[in-house]
């Protein structure tokens, strides 16, 4: 009877097992239950808290959509996207080419790193009185800070990848008459793919750094003025706003580079997917 019933009970605890292991595999179910319990406990702290200090996600709710129906967060999400996306994609090619030839003429690498590593040391905001006086106070400083803050990682993390090329396959490339050229096209940039995409990760984050910086201190304008308007009157139901606007477009941009790494290199190995 026992037996019976163990062969009655164990498939329904095996489909059980196997339906928490295709809930745990799956990523939109797991983000949506973080979601759900980071909202649940974001609830819970507001409610004992004084609404000065931490507002309810309903508040907050409320407050993104008066701002988006009023046009205002619309208006500062495009300041803030334009030079942030100009800013990036120069320090982007900038960054990845420079990084592509400092790995291959190691003499120029001897010359010029000690240089990049200075200018790297220094913090960004340091270079803000000298940005304002150059270029004056507008978009192109914004553009300017934004650019620097994002093109060092992107340069030393493409240099270190392209200089971990294999040197078995360069030496064949030269062998058989490669050209400089050839040898950056056919060996050198596929195997540093994948620093690419990693210098462009960290890129982003700086980038996203330098565009609030920027509008807090050199142009008052887009989200970087929205945070400190809302955060000097102490309305914290609006500073929220932007700060999910800066959220959802880190992890939109991050997934992009996700998946455009995916789709590039089909071949880099994964051991954790």
């Amino acid at each position: 009877m026992t037996q019976s019933a163990d062969r009655l009970t164990s498939p329904a605890k095996r489909n059980g097992k196997s339906a928490l292991a295709t809930l745990a595999s799956n990523h939109y179910v797991l983000t949506a239950l973080s979601a759900i319990a980071f909202v649940a406990l974001w609830q819970i702290v507001s409610m004992n808290v004084p609404p000065i200090i931490l507002p309810s996600p309903a508040k907050v709710a409320a407050a993104f959509v008066e701002l988006t129906a009023s046009g205002e967060l619309i208006r500062a999400t495009g300041q803030t996207v334009w030079p942030f996306a100009v800013g990036l994609s120069i320090a982007f090619v900038i960054g990845t080419s420079l990084g592509l030839v400092l790995g291959i003429f190691r003499p120029a690498a001897r010359i010029l790193d000690p240089y990049i590593f200075i200018f790297w040391s220094i913090p960004n905001i340091a270079w803000l009185p000298l940005f304002i006086a150059w270029f004056g106070v507008g978009q192109l400083t914004l553009i300017v800070f934004v650019f620097v803050s994002a093109v060092f990682p992107q340069l030393l993390t493409v240099e270190a990848g392209a200089k971990e090329a294999d040197s078995f396959l360069v030496e064949v490339a030269r062998s058989l008459g490669g050209t400089k050229s050839e040898i950056l096209h056919i060996v050198v940039l596929p195997s540093a793919l994948p620093y690419i995409f990693a210098g462009l990760r960290i890129a982003v984050g700086r980038a996203l750094v330098g565009i609030i910086v920027g509008q807090l201190l050199i142009v008052a304008t887009g989200i970087g003025y929205m945070f400190q308007f809302y955060g000097e009157t102490l309305s914290l139901a609006k500073y929220f706003a932007p700060l999910i606007v800066i959220a959802a477009l880190a992890v939109a941009l991050n997934r992009a580079v996700n998946w455009a790494e995916h789709v590039l290199i089909p071949w880099k190995p994964r051991a954790f997917t």
